[in-house]
């Protein structure tokens, strides 16, 4: 299965939107990475958010591909100096509470949610009629190409 571009709405505000439909595959993450990396550049996001947000990505469309079902929906929404970003699959089951870790736990699983937590200004999950949505917000540090200055 193939990347779907759904496309960018760049309407006469500041707000602009991108969304892609990735196939559920292992090099889907590296896919996401670009793809993000890309639409924040054309944004005018710059480090560290660009890097941040492109790792919260990374961690959530991993997460929906070892856990969810089906392509994988990934949606970024700039609204002045906030970015929501969405990922979608067709597993219904909300993901787990990043808060409580193990404490000795030396795996490399189970840290991307933790990730995800530590980065974003807020993040949850919500039910859709097929599966789920992963979302996070990210207050930007940095001036977006919209003429404001940081807060």
């Amino acid at each position: 299965m193939s990347t779907k571009w759904l496309g960018i709405q760049e309407p006469m505000t500041h707000e602009r939107d991108a969304a892609w439909e990735l196939p559920a595959e292992a090099r889907t993450a590296s896919r996401a990475r670009a793809l993000t990396g890309d639409a924040l550049r054309a944004w005018h996001v710059t480090a560290p958010d660009l890097d941040d947000i492109v790792l919260m990505v990374d961690e959530l469309i991993t997460n929906a591909i070892v856990h969810g079902t089906g392509p994988v929906r990934l949606r970024l929404h700039l609204d002045g100096l906030r970015i929501v970003g969405e990922i979608t699959d067709g597993n219904p089951t909300a993901p787990g509470d990043p808060s409580s870790p193990p404490l000795l736990d030396w795996s490399e699983q189970g840290r991307g949610l933790l990730l995800v937590s530590a980065l974003a200004t807020e993040f949850g999950s919500r039910p859709e009629s097929r599966g789920k949505t992963v979302w996070f917000t990210r207050l930007l540090h940095t001036p977006n190409g919209n003429g404001r200055a940081p807060a």
